[in-house]
């Protein structure tokens, strides 16, 4: 039986350094993944401050850390054709408020002739 205890402490030991491993956050793929993960994070980090569970903050901490760092390491690595892709997709999305606007505003003088 003292032998089965054996077995089980360095698995147990196992199980606690890996659980701090699934606690981070998966790496970001957007700014808004950015963004969402670090808002996740900073309510998490208030959480644990108003319970007392300084010890909990201080990991949520590191990981928010470690996470800014990616996501500013994936914005220098942006290129330029993905820059190019998002003004033209910002372009057209201007171009589709313009149109609704204009439209409104047709509808608007229409109803003043009537």
């Amino acid at each position: 039986m003292r032998t089965s205890y054996l077995c089980i402490g360095p698995v147990a030991i196992a199980l606690l350094c890996a659980i701090p491993a699934f606690a981070q956050p998966a790496p970001a793929k957007t700014d808004a993944d950015c963004y969402a993960q670090q808002a996740a994070l900073e309510k998490d980090m208030r959480a644990a401050r108003s319970r007392g569970q300084m010890l909990r903050r201080r990991q949520i901490e590191e990981n928010l850390h470690a996470l800014q760092a990616r996501c500013e390491e994936a914005a220098k690595k942006d290129t330029h054709e993905a820059r190019v892709m998002r003004q033209k997709n910002a372009v057209m999305q201007l171009r589709i408020d313009l149109d609704r606007a204009e439209e409104d505003l047709r509808k608007l003088l229409a109803e003043k002739k009537k």
